[in-house]
C-alpha cells in the first residue's frame, strides 16, 4: 500500500467541524426578520392604496379616451361610450344598458361616483365631443382624484 495514500475517514476528517446553524442562529434571523417586516407593512400598505387609486385613475382616463376616440376614428359607424356598471367602468357601443359591444374593467378596489352613461359621436364635423360634461370621482381609503371631462371633449385630472 501507498504509505501517502489516506482512506476516506482521513479525507474527510476536517469537515467534521461544526457545520450548519444552530437553533439560536435560525431564532435570532427568525426575529430580525420579523421585525423588519413589521416595520415595514404600513408603508407597503400606503404604497399599495395610492398604486390602486392611480391605476384606476389612468384606467377611467384611458377608457374615455379610447371611447372618444373610436367615436372620431367613426369606428363600426357607431356611437361609443362609456358608463359605471357595477363596480366596473364600461367601455361600450350602441348603449351601455344593451351594448353591441363592450369591454369591462374592474374598478372594485375604489369608489367611482359622478359616471352614468357618457357617449361620444363621430358624426362629420365632430371632435369626439362628449353627451355632456362630467366629473368623475375616484375615492379609496387613501385619497381622492377627480377626472373632468367639458363639453369639447377635453379631459383634465385632479
Amino acid at each position: 500500500m501507498n504509505p501517502k495514500r489516506r482512506g476516506i475517514k482521513e479525507d474527510f476528517a476536517c469537515f467534521n467541524l461544526r457545520s450548519g446553524f444552530t437553533l439560536i442562529e435560525i431564532i435570532l434571523v427568525v426575529a430580525i426578520m420579523t421585525i423588519i417586516l413589521t416595520i415595514s407593512a404600513p408603508f407597503l400598505s400606503r404604497f399599495y392604496a395610492q398604486n390602486t387609486l392611480e391605476v384606476s385613475s389612468n384606467k377611467v382616463v384611458s377608457t374615455l379616451r379610447k371611447a372618444q376616440s373610436y367615436a372620431m376614428s367613426n369606428k363600426d359607424n357607431s356611437v361609443w361610450g362609456v358608463c359605471k356598471s357595477g363596480s366596473s367602468i364600461r367601455l361600450f357601443r350602441g348603449t351601455c344598458s344593451t351594448p353591441d359591444y363592450f369591454e369591462d374593467f374592474d374598478l372594485s378596489k375604489v369608489s367611482v361616483t359622478g359616471l352614468t352613461e357618457l357617449s361620444f359621436t363621430g358624426a362629420s364635423g365632430k371632435r369626439g365631443e362628449p353627451s355632456s360634461s362630467a366629473t368623475i370621482t375616484i375615492t379609496n381609503d387613501i385619497g381622492t382624484t377627480s377626472v373632468g371631462i367639458n363639453n369639447t371633449g377635453g379631459i383634465d385630472i385632479n
